[in-house]
């Protein structure tokens, strides 16, 4: 995939959509991996207010947020809807998935190449 400031902007919208559905499924505390998410939109906002450039050098800040949503016991992959929501709609759990894929789809391992 090719990223380039046009992919940056719809990655922080993406990332805007999951972080919605996870605010309005946890009307309490937030699942720990919520706060990677919420690192990667600001990084990609202050990205675009300082007026970077360079996002080769910027992207690998944002797959290291990536990579630490998903840690062991504690990232999204853990993250149960049926658990912790049993009478769910299993149609809101594929609504879901489709939502993180949107997102990691910008992550797939050797795909990423930089636009200037």
């Amino acid at each position: 995939m090719k990223i380039g400031r046009e992919e940056l902007k719809d990655l922080r919208d993406e990332l805007e959509r999951l972080m919605d559905f996870i605010r309005e499924m946890e009307c309490g505390e937030l699942p720990y991996f919520y706060r990677y998410f919420d690192t990667m939109k600001s990084n990609i906002e202050m990205f675009f207010c300082i007026g970077c450039d360079d996002i080769a050098d910027f992207f690998p800040v944002l797959e290291r947020d990536w990579k630490a949503s998903h840690m062991m016991f504690i990232g999204v992959q853990e993250y149960d809807l049926r658990k912790e929501h049993p009478g769910i709609d299993p149609m809101v759990c594929i609504y879901f998935a489709r939502l993180l894929a949107d997102v990691g789809k910008y992550f797939e391992r050797g795909r990423a190449e930089f636009i200037r």
